[in-house]
């Protein structure tokens, strides 16, 4: 018998014991197990199996403080490189000495962490939001909010806002300062791009958006009907020659594909931690952006936990 005909009556062999096998258990043995009161007994003993899809699902807790504010964050909660601790580099390799994620205590100083949750119920990542979070670049799919929060080095940073006059005039008036590169329309159908040329650009003030509540200022010049990195919109509230509380960059001109959601990045200051956040989220949920930062603020301010001679036991 040649080699491939014996592995193919080994393949049938195995096949029939498996039906034979899965009859007499399906149709003999067990039935006579349950009529016997085998499993009956053994729900007895050690009670009903738990459901793998209704088992509480209880990540790990990652600690730190942000300028001296204790913080307890469940590990579903953060992206990306999570918390960026002092004492590590978010580059480099672990340093043997420094402590793993789950050793890390309220004692541990980090200057950044970054959370991803979806929009509107802010549910983090399990195994129910995990389709959701998956297909979050869809047309269609849910909204999910990447929240970075970053410590202000000046010790004397708690409880200060300054706010983001300064850099929203920065931005109008950079922009204007320098050249830009804009992609040219392909030239023929076997093109992407066709090309590139240098441009100047600059800010035309719009006023207060009626449905925004915001004031606002558009880019006007060659090349600012598609998308580019430096074309963004600009929306603020609060007075440039004063104080602004949040500012806010969106996505402008038509995007690379057409199924792609612009989106805008939100800024605003926690003076609680001495913190600044800056979140992203798609552009038609610009007109929700005061509900969006309330939840985003409460759900940061949420992980502050007990203080740091208390943190421990609390937990």
């Amino acid at each position: 018998m040649s080699g491939a005909g014996r592995l193919t009556l080994i393949v049938v062999v195995l096949v029939a014991i498996w039906l034979a096998g899965s009859i007499l258990w399906s149709g003999l043995a067990r039935p006579w197990l349950a009529e016997v009161g085998v499993f009956d007994a053994l729900h007895e003993i050690y009670g009903e199996p738990p459901r793998l899809e209704i088992q509480e699902f209880s990540p790990p807790i990652r600690k730190a403080n942000i300028n001296g504010v204790p913080i307890a964050i469940p590990s579903n909660y953060l992206a990306l490189v999570g918390i960026e601790y002092k004492d590590q580099s978010t580059w480099a390799p672990r340093d043997p000495d420094t402590p793993k994620p789950d050793e890390r205590t309220f004692e541990d100083e980090a200057h950044a962490f970054t959370l991803a949750v979806r929009w509107p119920d802010l549910k983090p990542r399990s195994p129910e939001t995990r389709t959701s979070y998956w297909t979050k670049g869809d047309p269609d799919g849910d909204p999910w909010l990447q929240i970075g929060l970053g410590a202000y080095s000046n010790p004397d940073a708690i409880g200060r806002d300054l706010g983001w006059a300064p850099l929203v005039r920065g931005r109008i008036e950079r922009i204007e300062e320098r050249t830009h590169t804009r992609r040219l329309p392909p030239r023929n159908p076997t093109e992407r791009w066709g090309g590139t040329e240098e441009v100047r650009i600059h800010y035309e003030m719009r006023g207060t958006d009626p449905e925004t509540g915001l004031e606002w200022a558009e880019p006007m010049g060659p090349g600012t009907e598609r998308f580019h990195a430096w074309n963004l919109t600009l929306h603020w509230k609060g007075d440039l020659d004063g104080y602004v509380s949040d500012m806010i960059e969106c996505y402008n001109g038509q995007m690379p594909r057409p199924e792609s959601r612009p989106f805008c990045r939100h800024r605003f200051t926690l003076p609680e931690w001495g913190a600044w956040v800056d979140f992203g989220y798609p552009r038609a949920l610009l007109p929700q952006w005061r509900e969006i930062r309330s939840d985003v603020r409460d759900l940061i301010l949420d992980f502050e936990v007990a203080p740091l001679e208390n943190a421990e036991e609390d937990l």
